[in-house]
């Protein structure tokens, strides 16, 4: 008899397998072609063996997001309050501008996933996933403080989300080669611009 301890050390390594198998076929493929035959060809399991360990395909797809989103926050950290680039804050957050450029060209079907899902996905994101998002935009607030130690709680957010937006617009176009987009060549200078031009009036007189 298979003890409970075994079987849930049996459940957690398929889950880690799918996970793996998931993030390549995304990362190669796109997300389209992350399905639940793909990921249970790739693995070697049936397709009723996910069901299993996740809920649903998009529960493997948001374990899989959380991946990239936890790649992308290593990308980026060093670009925050405390981290190590050592710059003043609105430099830091023109590179962390270009971080998140970068790693939108490295790492493009994967990236384009955190939101595609999103568009997609028939039930409830999970607050915990939803939390993962925020704390990377919470990156932003905290250099904003820094440059502006007395902007509001509200304030600060705002901007972040507007910030964002602005960037990742810029990049997505970019990538997506849409009418005005910036050639990926330029991108990364482009979106370090936009930045610095948006905070120029922000630090104190």
């Amino acid at each position: 008899m298979v003890t409970g301890s075994k079987t849930t050390e049996r459940r957690n390594k398929l889950r880690v397998e799918l996970i793996n198998a998931g993030e390549e076929i995304l990362g190669k493929q796109g997300l389209d072609a992350l399905t639940a035959r793909a990921v249970a060809s790739s693995v070697g399991c049936s397709v009723g063996a996910i069901y299993n360990v996740f809920e649903d395909i998009d529960g493997l797809i948001i374990a899989v997001n959380s991946r990239t989103l936890a790649r992308l926050d290593r990308k980026i950290s060093s670009f925050v309050p405390g981290g190590s680039c050592g710059l003043e804050p609105d430099d830091c957050l023109a590179e962390l501008a270009v971080a998140y450029c970068r790693f939108a060209i490295e790492h493009t079907n994967a990236w384009s996933a955190l939101f595609e899902h999103g568009e997609r996905i028939s039930r409830q994101i999970p607050d915990w996933h939803m939390n993962e998002h925020v704390h990377l935009v919470g990156h932003i607030v905290k250099s904003l403080r820094q440059l502006r130690p007395t902007i509001s709680d509200e304030d600060s957010r705002q901007l972040a989300g507007l910030l964002f937006s602005a960037v990742h617009g810029v990049v997505s176009l970019g990538l997506q080669g849409f009418f005005f987009a910036v050639p990926q060549s330029r991108l990364e200078a482009q979106v370090a611009l936009l930045v610095r031009a948006t905070l120029a009036g922000l630090k104190p007189a």
